[in-house]
């Protein structure tokens, strides 16, 4: 059943693919072989497939694998009798048909109102499926919020913190930068103070022994003329 709702919904472009690969520009087969990729392609279609764009701006697109998990909550909440995916089911079928799109919508409505379906029981279908849709999503969203309070918040938080953490030390370092540099001046008007210091004391020093000899030379002399002139 699943493979049949995908089809309605999800178009497999292995055909056109081969065509592309086996197709010159000019329309004459084309001797590149076939591609090795084993991986089957798909491609989300809607009533206008040709302007189908990415949701938002950041780079989503419609996803395959999304789509069918939404398919399978349609498929297990399948109604009864023929309802609208029937009706799509009958749409489908005049795809290939040589009639324009109102046509083909009205003949399917033919085969639905032999069958006692009108217009509105097949709207209340379709608006019970967009139901199961909405029910998937809130389910989503309830998932995306509590995964993001636990991935993406969380680093957000540390984030926030490592960056407060670093203005903090960032605070530090200046200020212990600052204080270096105090230091340092400090340190050079110590040694400018103590050569200064040292040069005084050195002076004193030297004066002191040149006026101590400078005396007790006077003193010696005196003896020696004393002891010279005093016999």
């Amino acid at each position: 059943m699943l493979k049949n709702l995908k089809s309605l919904f999800i178009v497999q472009d292995d055909e056109q693919e081969k065509k592309e690969n086996n197709t010159s520009p000019d329309g004459t087969p084309s001797e590149k072989e076939p591609s090795t990729n084993t991986e089957q392609k798909s491609k989300i279609v809607s009533n206008n497939a040709a302007n189908t764009k990415p949701l938002s701006n950041t780079g989503g697109v419609i996803d395959a694998k999304i789509v069918e998990k939404l398919l399978q909550a349609i498929e297990k909440n399948n109604l009864e009798g023929f309802d609208y995916l029937e009706y799509k089911k009958s749409l489908k079928a005049l795809e290939k048909m040589p009639m324009d799109e109102a046509t083909k919508f009205r003949s399917a409505f033919a085969t639905a109102a032999t069958m006692g379906v009108t217009l509105d029981k097949l709207l209340d279908t379709v608006k019970f499926y967009i139901g199961i849709l909405d029910k998937e999503n809130d389910q989503f969203v309830g998932a995306f919020k509590s995964q993001f309070n636990d991935k993406v918040s969380g680093r957000e938080r540390e984030v926030t913190q490592f960056e407060q953490i670093i203005a903090e030390k960032s605070k530090q370092i200046q200020q212990l930068t600052a204080e270096i540099t105090k230091h340092q001046t400090q340190i050079q008007e110590l040694k400018q103070k103590l050569e200064e210091d040292n040069s005084k004391i050195q002076k004193t020093q030297n004066d002191f022994q040149l006026s101590y000899t400078h005396l007790k030379k006077q003193f010696e002399d005196d003896v020696t003329k004393m002891q010279q002139y005093l016999k």
